[in-house]
């Protein structure tokens, strides 16, 4: 009797051992992650592919780019960005610590963009699971103002980030100006591309205004012009995306004096469907400009035609 007894004892002991362990491995497992414990979950590569909320359902729309994280010591992370943003590269490194003392998340960003350095304070939510980073930085439209913004990365799971990325508006509310998704990949790198750029002096605008009348389908993916106090003259474009008859161009402004132009060792080749849609653009592409090849049959083609525009780019235009 006492040994059945004794048994019994020794089973409900076992049993609250094993429930006791398992309800603190499950609380273990919802433990809200704080601190640098938090941070170490950017550790890896991501691919990123970032959108405005304003670029509408167009595929090109997105921005693609690559963040590496690694940890320094068991302090700070080091997220190291790449990509492509209003079709022109760049380069940030963005440092994020936690401050046992403040009880706050602190760090620094500096990019290829701005000379401007970021620095952070912010903290995470209740659930453990979103970062929210706050800094003053230069107002994109006017800066010589300053204005407040946040990024907010929330972790859906281990291997997926929703970013956000949002500035103070004038009236006191966080308006969202980028959204992305970051998704932890092995060994991923960004493709790289290839954009021709052209540089004109005053008439950037003007040139591309006068493509859409030449490719009636072209578009300005984005423009940015200088403001007064910039290098540039005021009004003039800093930099321009365009696509053109498909082709993704990149347009600016020189605020240098240069004694160099535009050269036909450097010329847009130009597939026509027609005959007549050959000698339309042709006409339109030579007024003002230099014909180098007038339309003909050249033995490569029998209809071809070499011109320069009266901006000085140059163009091949090809009956298919």
């Amino acid at each position: 009797m006492k040994s059945s007894i004794h048994a019994c004892a020794l089973l409900l002991l076992a049993t609250s051992i094993c429930f006791a362990q398992e309800t603190q491995t499950t609380a273990n497992k919802t433990e809200k992650l704080t601190g640098f414990e938090f941070l170490k979950q950017f550790e890896g590569t991501w691919a990123t592919i970032s959108k405005s909320p304003d670029a509408g359902d167009q595929p090109e729309a997105g921005q693609k780019a690559i963040m590496k994280s690694r940890a320094v010591g068991n302090r700070w992370i080091v997220n190291e960005h790449s990509g492509q943003v209003g079709g022109m590269y760049f380069e940030a490194v963005q440092s994020i610590g936690y401050d046992s003392k403040k009880k706050q998340f602190i760090g620094t960003w500096i990019d290829s963009v701005l000379s401007h350095t970021w620095h952070y304070t912010g903290s995470n939510d209740t659930t453990g699971k979103k970062l929210t980073l706050e800094a003053e930085g230069p107002d994109w439209t006017d800066q010589t103002k300053m204005r407040q913004y946040r990024d907010i990365y929330e972790f859906k799971s281990e291997n997926e980030i929703a970013a956000t990325s949002q500035m103070m508006n004038d009236k006191g509310e966080w308006q969202t100006f980028l959204t992305a998704t970051m998704t932890k990949s092995g060994e991923a790198e960004l493709e790289t591309t290839v954009t021709p750029f052209l540089m004109f002096t005053g008439q950037a605008e003007e040139a591309i205004n006068f493509y859409k009348t030449v490719f009636p389908h072209t578009r300005v993916e984005s423009m940015t012009k200088y403001k007064a106090g910039e290098s540039g003259k005021e009004g003039s474009v800093k930099v321009a995306t365009v696509v053109i008859a498909g082709q993704r161009v990149m347009c600016t402004d020189s605020p240098a004096v240069h004694d160099f132009d535009f050269t036909p060792s450097f010329s847009f080749f130009v597939e026509c469907e027609n005959e007549s849609q050959l000698k339309e653009r042709f006409a339109k592409l030579s007024e003002g400009g230099k014909v180098m090849m007038p339309i003909g049959n050249y033995g490569f083609s029998q209809q071809f035609g070499w011109t320069g525009d009266k901006f000085g780019v140059n163009w091949q235009l090809n009956l298919k």
